[in-house]
């Protein structure tokens, strides 16, 4: 049932997965998977609130539930001035000194630094895996690894894990020992969960609480206090979600990268990576 043009997925094989890494994660954001891409980052983030210890520093600030589009526009920036210009370009280099700016000033574990890689990892492979017209190549998934083992090298976090098999432990490891339901995790989900509908199909978007809860993780529901939606809820957006990935596989290859920088709601009239986030 696909018609797709292959063309970039048999471009991204001819490529080495290491060497290669940011142009391949690049293709994967921006052009193969960009809407899913995007939303998996979102979940990623979004698993973080399970963390007591992340939940209650992330509350602490009062960035996301006083200035929760400028903290949800400063982090989405942030995060495609890496993917789009790369780790070790000029723009990417600034992006990374920034978000090191942003984060010295508070004590973080590094258990909790390599939780948070891991989300990036495993959470967008397996939503992608869930909801993609096709899933990772193994040479996209190593590309993804890559790029964020160097971005907790640039940051300093120590131990981080070699391979994806390695990062899918230290994800579901880390939930099972730390997931639990806190005020500042409830305050966070509700904070953010508006914001969530700007991320859905059109025809999602009024139901975009139940929707969000939908997608959601069962154990990360409990954390964040979310109801567990009733299940016709459930069974349309599963059914949209697989209606969705099988126009994917009828359409034409992206040609213009799914997010282009440059503004923002928050930004309308430009920025400078060096401002993005909090004044630190």
């Amino acid at each position: 049932m696909r018609n797709r043009e292959l063309a970039r997925l048999k471009h991204i094989r001819t490529l080495d997965p290491v060497a290669d890494h940011e142009e391949i994660y690049r293709t994967v954001a921006q052009y193969e998977f960009g809407w899913e891409t995007m939303l998996g980052l979102n979940l990623a983030f979004y698993s973080t609130f399970g963390i007591p210890a992340i939940a209650e520093l992330l509350h602490s600030t009062g960035e996301m539930t006083e200035r929760t589009r400028k903290r949800a526009d400063d982090t989405g920036l942030l995060m495609y001035e890496l993917i789009t210009n790369g780790l070790e370009a000029e723009r990417g280099r600034a992006a990374v000194k920034r978000l090191n700016q942003i984060h010295r000033r508070f004590t973080i574990a590094d258990d909790d630094y390599r939780y948070v890689l891991a989300t990036f990892v495993v959470v967008p492979t397996r939503w992608i895996a869930r909801t993609g017209w096709r899933p990772l190549c193994c040479h996209e998934r190593t590309a993804t690894v890559e790029f964020y083992r160097r971005l907790g090298e640039l940051m300093h976090v120590t131990d981080i894990p070699s391979d994806y098999a390695a990062f899918e432990k230290v994800l579901d490891t880390y939930e099972a020992e730390h997931f639990a339901h806190t005020a500042a995790a409830e305050a966070l989900m509700t904070a953010t969960r508006g914001l969530f509908a700007g991320r859905l199909p059109d025809r999602l978007k009024g139901l975009a609480g139940p929707v969000a809860d939908t997608l959601l993780p069962p154990t990360l529901r409990t954390a964040v206090g979310a109801p567990t939606p009733a299940l016709p809820v459930r069974m349309l957006v599963g059914g949209l979600l697989r209606a969705r990935a099988t126009a994917e596989a009828w359409k034409a290859p992206r040609t213009e990268p799914y997010l282009k920088l440059g503004t923002a709601p928050s930004y309308p009239d430009g920025y400078r990576v060096e401002e993005l986030g909090p004044v630190v």
